[in-house]
């Protein structure tokens, strides 16, 4: 699905581009991932497809799935902001908040800090089940940016702890499944350049190594240790 819309997307991109001719564009102010400090009081959001590729071995199967995602990020300082996610395929789920600090070194490398925390939640009530699972995440965080006036590149790396996990199977539930257990780690590397005169595009890829994920949850029992879960996704500030 995601191979698909590229091409359309990236052809709209350099049309884009080329009508706007040259104004004052600066990607650190309409960046979504660079960790820039910003203007106290700035409110940035963005929509991102994700298409997420599930190993062969948790459902008999290789299977990629399609997760839109809303992010927003709120600055309480210029250094210091609030952070918020929601991840949707409907039967998977999940919903992350934290805070985030942001510093320059210079006008074109930039250095962060984060950490959030997530509810991961899925329900399956088709083909005769009535399954539900519900898990508590934790996520610091840290990225690395480097920019030009339209163009911005950003390394993340994050770790993955659950602190909590339970599932339903109809009128049964069970009791908390994990009290503490490392699930794994990511690398990311977004690529940002202007869309509009005010919106800019990111293309991203992740390499998870997770012993989870919230999309292949219908497996979660039979997973014992970390699997490669590649991630592209494509994002639009909004």
């Amino acid at each position: 699905m995601l191979q698909k819309l590229l091409f359309p997307i990236l052809l709209f991109f350099s049309l884009a581009s080329d009508a706007q001719g040259t104004y004052d564009f600066d990607i650190q102010k309409e960046s979504m991932f660079l960790p820039a400090p910003k203007k106290a009081g700035k409110f940035d959001h963005s929509i991102t497809l994700a298409q997420i590729y599930l190993p062969k071995d948790w459902l008999e199967q290789s299977i990629s799935g399609p997760m839109i995602e809303y992010r927003a990020g709120y600055f309480l300082s210029e250094a210091f902001s609030l952070i918020g996610a929601f991840k949707t395929l409907v039967v998977a789920n999940e919903l992350r908040l934290g805070l985030s600090w942001n510093h320059s070194f210079s006008d074109e490398v930039q250095f962060g800090l984060g950490y959030q925390a997530a509810l991961d939640f899925g329900f399956l009530r088709t083909y005769g089940y009535d399954n539900t699972i519900r898990l508590l995440q934790h996520y610091p965080s840290f990225r690395i940016g480097y920019n030009r006036k339209e163009i911005a590149l950003t390394l993340q790396g994050k770790l993955d702890y659950i602190s909590s996990a339970r599932v339903s199977l109809g009128s049964y539930e069970t009791d908390n499944l994990i009290k503490y257990l490392f699930n794994g780690y990511s690398f990311g590397l977004f690529v940002e350049q202007r869309l509009t005169r005010k919106h800019s595009v990111s293309f991203g890829f992740i390499a998870n190594f997770d012993k989870f994920n919230i999309l292949g949850w219908p497996a979660f029992n039979t997973i014992h240790r970390k699997y490669f879960i590649p991630e592209l996704n494509i994002g639009f500030k909004l």
